[in-house]
C-alpha cells in the first residue's frame, strides 16, 4: 500500500473481541493502516487461491515425459543449466 493512493472511508463492524485486541495492540493513529494492510494481505491470498484453482489440472505427467522420474529430472536440470554458464562465471575471474 502506498501513501499516494486515494483513501476511501468505510465503516466496518468487527467482533468485540477483535476490536478490543486491535485497540490493545495497535496505537490509535495506526489502526486504519494496520487494517488496510491486513485486508490487502488477505485479498492477495484470495487472488492467489483463485489463480491456483483456475490452473488446477493444467499439468499432466503424460505431457512431460522428460520429467518422468528422478534421473530424468536431474538430466533436464543439467541440460538447462549447461546453457546458462552460471557455474563458469567464477572461473573467468
Amino acid at each position: 500500500m502506498t501513501s499516494l493512493t486515494a483513501s476511501v472511508r468505510m465503516n466496518v463492524l468487527l467482533p468485540a473481541e477483535v476490536a478490543s485486541d486491535l485497540r490493545e495492540r495497535v496505537p490509535a493513529r495506526k489502526r486504519a493502516r494496520f487494517v488496510a494492510q491486513a485486508v490487502e494481505r488477505e485479498l492477495r491470498r484470495l487472488r492467489l487461491e483463485t489463480a491456483l484453482d483456475a490452473s488446477a489440472g493444467a499439468w499432466a505427467d503424460f505431457d512431460h515425459p522428460e520429467l518422468s522420474d528422478g534421473p530424468a529430472i536431474d538430466n533436464w536440470i543439467a541440460e538447462g543449466r549447461a546453457h546458462l554458464d552460471w557455474d563458469r562465471a567464477e572461473e573467468a575471474k
